[in-house]
């Protein structure tokens, strides 16, 4: 039976990871930078909500984007044995379908892949971030899957910071506000 349980968490594992990697390309071009928003990949059902942080170019009156962070919704199939008969001690396996919050962080390259970005929400550590890749289109690109404490703390908090490692300096943190976040990510359901 352990084996089994092993087998079916691995399983849901390949499951979320396959979805994410698959998934259409976000376009990160709508992303406001006061508020957290809601988007819609163009002729697709992906949405997702997200901010970014931008700096000005010193010289110019452009601006870069910094930082992107974002929260898309992926699937998640869990398994369970269902007891049937409990005289017989029948089982059932059953499947059932779960939304899961994943938390997308874009940060710019030359950040330290060494150490994992750190989320705070109002100066309370949330989560470490896991770096997946890095871009010259998206920079340094980390990920994790959230649960309800954490979501719940985004929803209470009015300041998100991303504190990670850069070569040549100390960590250096980014700020994001969460004005709109519950709305927004509240809209993903809908």
């Amino acid at each position: 039976m352990k084996n089994f349980y092993i087998k079916t968490e691995s399983l849901t594992k390949i499951t979320l990871l396959t979805f994410l990697l698959l998934a259409p390309a976000i376009s990160l071009a709508e992303i406001n930078v006061k508020k957290w928003t809601k988007n819609c990949v163009k002729d697709t059902e992906v949405c997702f909500v997200g901010i970014k942080a931008e700096i000005s170019i010193p010289g110019s009156d452009k601006k870069q984007t910094l930082a992107t962070t974002y929260i898309r919704l992926a699937s998640k199939t869990e398994r369970k044995m269902d007891l049937i008969d409990g005289e017989n001690k029948t089982y059932k396996l059953k499947e059932e379908n779960k939304l899961v919050p994943i938390l997308f962080i874009d940060l710019p390259l030359n950040t330290d892949l060494t150490k994992n970005p750190l989320v705070q929400i109002d100066g309370k550590n949330i989560i470490n971030v896991i770096f997946t890749h890095c871009n010259t289109d998206s920079g340094c690109s980390s990920r994790i899957s959230l649960n309800d404490e954490h979501i719940n703390s985004f929803q209470a908090g009015k300041k998100l910071a991303v504190t990670f490692g850069v070569h040549s300096k100390e960590n250096m943190s980014v700020t994001f506000p969460l004005k709109s976040f519950t709305k927004s990510y509240d809209g993903l359901f809908k």
